[in-house]
């Protein structure tokens, strides 16, 4: 029986993918697909239609129609969006964002709110459960909220527990646990750079296959891979902190506390102390920084021109190395530091494809920019992905046991 039940929740999730890939399918689409009969298709379907998760609609037309699809077409299928939702929160600085996904992973509402710059972890829990509450007041989400996915800007492992955020002065933090019992729903907690690059994978068919490298450059430097659809995590969940690769033996000391980091050769952080002599400035300055480097630079500012030099061939270095470590079909440079990479670009395509190992295929080298609610979006589509996920890939972390583990 439990064979049976197991071989059961697999053949829905795939069949619910199926529809998510590719829109709309008939039965016999699907049949051929999980290869299985196609009276085990209808009961499966039939399953799925009760819960509201699946939906009859009008048969579109099929690419690569063949002989045997001749005659009447059969009734097609597609996801019923508004079956379930995933909320993803981004703990930012000052700043707490919330993106809600529906069925299909379209973004159907997303809002933010401002909070203390040094906001504690209960406060934050409290916030979310408050807005979770509100969700359930609303007709149109009301019971539908299946799980929760937050990110934070430091290191996070596998358990829930924020490692190091430096920026929060959070250290060594369980969210994962009062966040849980707070919203009684299943939960988990993401770094951001990692949940905004699987969200720009899971919205692009082309890169489900495969590797991809992200490269988020801002004050810090955090990044992500992303292999066959996956986020690659590690042995504890803590994959993903590109910017503390060591690339050198000196230089100024990192947020982790070591000296060499790649974070410290090539963040909004060192384009400061290269261009300006300090790293001690306001906010409003950082964030203005890299435009008005990179305008300064097309000027022909001597001082812009070595600073964007200095940091270019810092940023071929990490890059080539990470071409070497991941071999990835693609990589992505974003954040902050857009202006400049902007500028660079091109050179830096040409130098990783010589720099790397001879023989490998150079990776396309793509530059992405972040949009606000990338990162909520990001780890809500993980949410949505767990739902999906038929390969026995856990969810969940070890020992937890929340109430709803499938839809």
């Amino acid at each position: 029986m439990a064979d049976q039940t197991l071989a059961k929740e697999v053949n829905e999730r795939q069949i619910l993918r199926f529809l998510r890939l590719f829109g709309s399918a008939s039965r016999a689409d699907i049949a051929r697909h999980l290869k299985v009969t196609p009276a085990s298709v209808t009961r499966l379907v039939n399953g799925l239609t009760m819960r509201g998760l699946v939906r009859e609609v009008q048969p579109g037309a099929k690419r690569g129609r063949t002989a045997r699809d001749a005659g009447r077409p059969g009734v097609a299928l597609a996801l019923n969006p508004n079956a379930v939702f995933f909320l993803g929160v981004e703990i930012g600085i000052g700043i707490l964002r919330y993106a809600l996904i529906d069925l299909t992973a379209n973004s159907v509402a997303t809002s933010d709110v401002h909070v203390s710059r040094t906001i504690t972890p209960e406060e934050v829990v409290d916030a979310i459960a408050a807005h979770i509450a509100m969700l359930e007041h609303d007709v149109r989400y009301a019971g539908r909220v299946h799980s929760v996915g937050v990110t934070v800007p430091g290191v996070v492992n596998l358990e829930g527990f924020v490692i190091n955020l430096p920026i929060l002065g959070w250290k060594g933090v369980d969210l994962l646990t009062p966040l849980q019992a707070a919203v009684d729903r299943p939960c988990f907690v993401e770094n951001d750079a990692g949940a905004a690059a699987f969200g720009s994978v899971y919205t692009m068919p082309e890169l489900q296959t495969g590797c991809s490298v992200f490269l988020v450059m801002g004050r810090g430097c955090g990044g992500a891979a992303v292999m066959n659809g996956r986020l690659l995590r590690g042995a504890s969940g803590a994959t993903g902190e590109l910017g503390h690769m060591r690339i050198a033996r000196d230089g100024a000391v990192c947020s982790c506390g070591h000296r060499g980091c790649f974070e410290s050769r090539v963040g909004l952080d060192a384009l400061a102390r290269s261009y300006w002599g300090t790293d001690d400035l306001a906010e409003a300055q950082f964030e203005v920084l890299s435009a008005e480097v990179a305008e300064r630079f097309s000027s022909g500012d001597p001082a812009a021109i070595a600073s964007v030099a200095d940091l270019t061939d810092w940023l071929k270095l990490g890059v080539v190395s990470l071409a070497n470590i991941f071999n990835p079909s693609t990589i992505f440079l974003g954040g902050a530091l857009g202006p400049v990479l902007s500028l660079i670009i091109e050179d830096i395509r040409q130098d990783v494809a010589r720099g790397i190992v001879p023989g490998l295929p150079a990776p396309e080298i793509r530059l992405f920019s972040l949009e606000p609610y990338e990162c909520a979006i990001g780890v809500a589509a993980i949410a949505h992905q767990r739902c999906f996920d038929s390969s026995g890939y856990g969810p969940y972390a070890p020992g937890q046991s929340p109430r709803r583990r499938w839809l």
